[in-house]
């Protein structure tokens, strides 16, 4: 039985399975993985290390493709899009946030913001949107300080700011909170759960429980797979 499935999907996945290596050493990542993610969502994905939640959420994020099985998000089937068409799908569509930042150091807060909106078709008055966007994580009186100038969770704010500032139906969050005090963890999920209160769906890939806890639906990742007596649990 599939995790979950819903005519609103947003996310949809089946027979998912990514493979690191070849031959003996080879290892599968993910292995035959069905998912099914509601418009609307903000699904926490939880595990081990190792566990294949990182791998997932990057075939969601259209970050890479799976050997075999089929990933369909916001109605585009990821795994056959060439390589160009994703790009400007990502740009599009997905938010991604990382556990590092990801900032470019030699560029301000509202520089990195102002990135995001480069390469999609949807161009807003950019330096308004990306001050908007500032504004909305509290950082608006920041906008014109170097990534060094910041703090980590100031810094993890601005990432939430890059992944929302072109709006997108989903973000996905890559252990965003691994790299901060529990203060300022706790303030970045509140900023992704106000994403989710706006509408926009959310993949949360966590080893904190306790955060997790609070999504609308947890999922359970061990070796590779969908925990069958965890999936999908409150």
């Amino acid at each position: 039985m599939h995790a979950r499935e819903s005519a609103r999907s947003l996310i949809r996945l089946r027979g998912l399975t990514r493979v690191w290596g070849r031959g003996e050493s080879a290892q599968k990542a993910l292995a035959d993985v069905d998912l099914d993610i509601a418009a609307g969502e903000l699904v926490a994905v939880v595990g081990p290390s190792g566990s294949g939640k990182s791998t997932l959420g990057a075939l969601i994020a259209g970050l890479d493709r799976p050997d075999a099985g089929s990933v369909v998000v916001c109605g585009s089937r990821l795994d056959r899009m060439p390589a160009d068409d994703l790009a400007v799908w990502r740009s599009d569509n997905v938010g991604i946030v990382f556990q590092n930042f990801n900032l470019i150091a030699t560029l301000t807060a509202l520089e990195n913001v102002l990135l995001a909106l480069r390469f999609g078709r949807r161009t807003p008055k950019r330096s308004e949107a990306a001050r908007a966007a500032l504004a909305a994580v509290g950082l608006e009186a920041k906008a014109h300080r170097l990534p060094s100038q910041l703090s980590g969770g100031e810094q993890q704010r601005v990432g939430i700011a890059r992944a929302m500032v072109h709006r997108p139906a989903l973000v996905v969050a890559d252990e965003p909170t691994g790299s901060l005090d529990t203060a300022a963890g706790r303030h970045v999920f509140e900023l992704i759960q106000r994403l989710r209160n706006g509408g926009t769906t959310v993949v949360f890939i966590t080893h904190d429980l306790a955060l997790a806890s609070l999504a609308d639906r947890t999922v359970h990742m061990r070796d590779g797979r969908i925990d069958p007596a965890n999936a999908g649990s409150r």
